[in-house]
């Protein structure tokens, strides 16, 4: 495929001379494709779940570790721990940002791999519907180990 992928209008007016361009008004001028909004978006999220992610893996490394006795939690003492909402939430923020951010990573991934606008569109939708599937079941799961009868 020769050519750029998404022509662009010429923004400018040639000036007397005839040897530079002088921009002209920008109304009316499309902004190009949405794709380089929409990255910037997602890229923010991407920093934000890091910042997530180191926050809770270092709450996680300290509760799990070095607050238990013996540095590792047993299967009883894990659910009494998640038994405290405060607990929970931290788990499911560890779970949920870990999720979140390594989805857009391999959306990025395959973004920059696949150049087909209709396979783009379909690793997206593929790699929403699993991160949804596995945090829905890290949810159940956290619930069903917190409501277990020892």
């Amino acid at each position: 495929m020769s050519g750029p992928m998404f022509p662009r209008r010429f923004a400018g007016r040639p000036v007397a001379d005839g040897q530079t361009a002088a921009p002209r008004s920008m109304e009316g001028l499309s902004r190009g494709p949405a794709t380089p909004v929409r990255a910037g978006r997602l890229w923010l999220v991407q920093v934000v779940t890091g910042g997530a992610l180191i926050g809770f893996l270092g709450l996680h490394l300290i509760v799990q570790h070095f607050l238990a006795p013996g540095g590792l939690r047993d299967f009883s003492s894990v659910v009494d721990y998640l038994r405290q909402p405060v607990a929970i939430l931290a788990e499911l923020g560890l779970v949920g940002s870990v999720v979140v951010h390594a989805s857009l990573g391999v959306r990025t991934f395959f973004v920059e791999l696949v150049h087909g606008r209709r396979a783009r569109r379909l690793a997206t939708i593929l790699i929403a519907v699993l991160a949804t599937g596995i945090v829905v079941y890290a949810v159940w799961l956290t619930y069903r180990i917190a409501s277990w009868q020892s």
